[in-house]
């Protein structure tokens, strides 16, 4: 049996609706219909022909280096930077300061939504609570409520 990039079995090309708008050269496999018609115009299907056809070999090229590592890490080497971009990591470089923005990210994550947990998130110095609703069925079957 033929297999495909992953290993799993190659799908057969099924024939789709003859009405669907679809760029010539481009096979659709799995399932097609209005629902997918309507993200997957002509023009968007048209694009991912054109991007694939243009960087089909450094996909390849990609995945064999994948499989490569992934024989290596099996063998029992570990994972490790690329010796390309040392550079980069020895280098004298900083980022931009962080905007103020997005400075102070702290947020209270409470749950079950009841006075004691609200005044306690209000208390925590975060900026945003988030309070979580949920009524577990044992509990409406239980209490009624």
């Amino acid at each position: 049996m033929d297999t495909g990039t992953y290993g799993y079995p190659k799908q057969g090309v099924k024939k789709i609706d003859p009405s669907y708008d679809v760029p010539e050269g481009v096979d659709i496999r799995g399932r097609y219909d209005e629902e997918f018609a309507k993200i997957l115009t002509k023009d968007a299907l048209k694009f991912v022909a054109e991007l694939q056809r243009e960087f089909r070999s450094h996909i390849r090229y990609a995945l064999e280096c994948r499989k490569e590592a992934k024989r290596r890490y099996n063998e029992g080497a570990l994972p490790g930077f690329n010796p390309a971009t040392r550079y980069i990591r020895e280098g004298e470089w900083v980022c931009a300061p962080v905007p103020p923005a997005v400075a102070d990210r702290k947020v209270e994550i409470t749950g079950p939504v009841e006075r004691k947990m609200v005044i306690n998130a209000l208390n925590s110095g975060a900026k945003v609570f988030m309070a979580f609703q949920w009524i577990s069925p044992w509990r409406s079957c239980s209490t009624g409520t």
